[in-house]
């Protein structure tokens, strides 16, 4: 497997928050790994991922870096699967990607990095970062009274207060499992009276356990941001990890490389490289519904080419550059 070997120490981000998240792997990876122009390759189970990628584009624009992301969309959701179904899944994205001369690697997927967020860090040799201890650091540093928002498998093995306890186990955490939140957020269902009944029962739970703050832990949730604000009544904060994250990562470059400029509102994706195991069309057209922007190209890739070894990215900056693209890619339209 594509890595390298990196200098032993935690990752720190903004405040001294550790973003290397296992504190037990023998493997502790170095902030300094994540550097300036630096390949990150991103995965999820389905579009939710580009919630993270949106930000991390932003955040880190000025550093000229560039972006592999997977989204799974033939098998999502991971949420009600079975752990070794999400450990299979997980393998064969990181292998993939680590082979795609990426730097570092973000779990873009809570419910992956709750399942097999320790595994794939036994397993590579580059940093693996989620999404889990850096929220964790801030709200147990900032909150009280917390509120977590989740696929049944995250809520299931309680990833989010696990990691708030470590810290302050002093903190009332309610985790609210939210099955049916992601198939619609996928079917480009977020602004409909459906996905407004969905909310409102977990709202409802949010509000009567006077939640000071409520994490959105699944990275599709950010996209229903609007109608999570609505409501709640503006009476509950909302934390997207994606921006704890990014704001961290961001923050530890500058720390190493000098100053960095972000947009105060997250601009459109740029340099990156997107992949579905679904439809490109319809990947396409519904991350427009949620980014409110159309994705310049798309790459199909099969669950069974995912066990390819060969680089791809040479392959896509091809057919972007030349203006030629291959039948399983859906370039910009006009």
């Amino acid at each position: 497997m594509l890595g390298r070997n990196l200098p032993p120490g935690s990752f720190k981000g903004i405040q001294g928050l550790d973003l290397s998240v296992n504190k037990s792997n023998q493997q502790d990876m170095s902030g300094d790994a994540i550097t300036k122009g630096a390949r990150i390759g991103l995965f999820d189970s389905g579009l939710g991922g580009l919630s993270v990628l949106r930000q991390l584009s932003t955040r880190l624009g000025d550093s000229a870096h560039s972006f592999v992301y997977v989204g799974d969309t033939a098998r999502c959701p991971y949420g009600d699967r079975s752990a070794g179904e999400i450990s299979h899944f997980v393998a064969q994205i990181v292998d993939w990607i680590s082979n795609q001369t990426v730097d570092s690697i973000v779990i873009a997927c809570n419910t992956s990095a709750a399942v097999a967020g320790d595994e794939v860090r036994k397993n590579v040799n580059v940093p693996v970062i989620d999404l889990i201890a850096v929220t964790a650091d801030y709200v147990a540093r900032n909150f009280q009274r917390i509120g977590v928002i989740a696929t049944s498998t995250t809520v299931k093995r309680k990833a989010f207060s696990k990691a708030i306890h470590e810290r302050d186990s002093h903190k009332h955490v309610t985790e609210i499992a939210c099955p049916d939140l992601v198939p619609l957020i996928e079917r480009g269902m977020g602004d409909t009276k459906e996905m407004d009944a969905a909310l409102k029962k977990y709202c409802d739970k949010l509000l009567k356990e006077e939640a000071q703050a409520v994490i959105l832990g699944c990275t599709h949730f950010p996209f229903v941001e609007a109608a999570l604000k609505r409501l709640l009544q503006d009476r509950i904060q909302l934390i997207d990890p994606a921006v704890l994250l990014a704001d961290s990562i961001a923050q530890s470059i500058a720390s190493t490389s000098g100053t960095y400029t972000t947009a105060s509102t997250p601009t459109r994706i740029a340099r990156s490289h997107i992949y579905t195991t679904g439809d490109p069309s319809r990947f396409r057209q519904t991350a427009k519904i949620c980014l409110g922007y159309p994705l310049d190209t798309v790459n199909g890739i099969t669950v069974d080419e995912l066990t390819m070894t060969q680089p791809a990215i040479s392959l896509v900056e091809h057919a972007v550059n030349s203006g030629t693209v291959t039948p399983n890619m859906v370039p910009a339209t006009t």
